[in-house]
């Protein structure tokens, strides 16, 4: 393959990752939209609080499955499904504990069984990500997706008059449960004759996977989680709305600073250097024009109303999000990944005190305070650090 069609590839292989990764959360910026426009802003906020802490069941059920196994695949390729199928085997006995958890939380309240299977499906289908990746297999995803959101926006509007939580759920666990079959339908013939071998090792191979993983999606959601306590259900469903447009932006800057990555492990460190003033410069023309289009969205799809402070704190958080990226990946190149889980977990126990004096007297614009403090804290440590080392 000459360099320009590999460039090429390389190009629509990295549109097609990141594609399949947006439209997964469109999902739940559309289902969002049809709720709060047709039926309240209160049942979506209802909804964002078991959204909240069921994502953090999953957190513990993943496991750090999805980096592990990638690393594994490449490690042993010819033993690729009978790597998944024992993962995912030795994480079922994760639901155990979750189970009952789930059952004793006071958020699911007459609602556990419709919560346990919400969590239950969304593992199941969770777990095909790592398939997927390995396997290029986006084009497939990007489909099941589409068809999975279909399926949840009809029976959604088709209940409309008379949704309720309960049903949203019920819904929604219809439509995880139509996506699993069809994962299962389309993946089930490459696992004919796979030999099981079942070893709890497993979880404690995964582990180093799974903290830093758990640290940083702590961090990164620590105010959405006292935000779930102390806000009411329409400001939350307000605060939700925004942070799902605040993660596409940050799906966006990944994708936009992807194709960069591959020959940035081989660069030196003064282009790495010029790189990373490249782009945070980008960053404030990135958060400039993104800032625009939630603002407009917000304001004229859901008739969400939010302050100058508000959106100029949405502006801050967006900024460094290129340079966060190099500077994590050039971490990796020099196997530092211990440094990230360390200076993450400080700045997660000052988010932990701070966040709940801001975000209990000051709503959302103490929470969005929080989410920049965090981010530029983390950005400005990895900057130091790195730079401490080179001199």
């Amino acid at each position: 393959m000459n360099p320009l069609k590999k460039a090429k590839h390389r190009i629509k292989v990295i549109s097609l990752f990141g594609v399949s990764q947006i439209v997964s959360i469109l999902s739940v910026v559309l289902l969002s939209l049809v709720i709060v426009r047709f039926k309240s802003v209160e049942l979506w906020g209802e909804y964002a609080e078991i959204l909240i802490w069921s994502n953090l069941f999953l957190l513990f059920l993943s496991f750090g499955n999805n980096d592990y196994l990638l690393k594994t695949f490449s490690e042993h390729p010819s033993k690729v499904n009978q790597k998944w199928l024992n993962n995912i085997l030795v994480r079922s006995f994760l639901l155990i504990p979750s189970g009952i958890l789930i059952f004793f939380t006071p958020a699911f309240l007459d609602i556990e069984f419709d919560v346990f299977l919400l969590v239950l499906l969304k593992f199941l289908n969770q777990s095909f990500k790592s398939l997927i990746v390995f396997n290029r297999k986006f084009k497939l995803n990007i489909g099941v997706e589409l068809f999975f959101l279909v399926t949840l926006l009809l029976t959604v509007i088709l209940k409309i008059e008379v949704l309720n939580l309960k049903i949203l759920i019920q819904l929604i666990v219809i439509a995880l449960t139509v996506k699993f079959l069809t994962f299962l339908y389309l993946f089930i013939g490459d696992f004919k004759n796979t030999p099981l071998n079942f070893q709890f090792k497993e979880l404690k191979k995964s582990l180093p996977f799974f903290i830093p993983l758990a640290i940083g999606t702590l961090r990164s959601r620590v105010d959405t989680y006292y935000g779930a306590l102390f806000f009411n259900f329409t400001l939350l469903s307000k605060y939700q709305m925004l942070i799902s447009f605040l993660a596409l932006s940050q799906m966006a800057s990944a994708f936009f600073i992807t194709p960069y990555l591959k020959n940035y492990y081989r660069f030196k460190n003064q282009k790495i250097k010029d790189i990373q003033k490249k782009f945070f410069f980008y960053g404030w023309g990135f958060a400039f024009f993104a800032t625009i289009i939630i603002s407009v969205v917000l304001n004229y799809l859901y008739r969400f109303s939010f302050s100058k402070l508000q959106y100029g704190l949405a502006f801050l958080f967006i900024v460094p999000l290129f340079l966060n990226i190099l500077l994590v990946n050039e971490y990796y190149k020099k196997n530092h990944q211990i440094k990230i889980a360390y200076f993450t977990s400080l700045i997660l126990i000052f988010q932990l005190f701070a966040g709940y004096f801001l975000i209990k007297y000051w709503n959302i614009t103490g929470a969005l305070l929080l989410k920049v403090l965090g981010q530029w804290a983390i950005v400005v440590l990895l900057w130091f650090w790195i730079k401490k080392t080179k001199d």
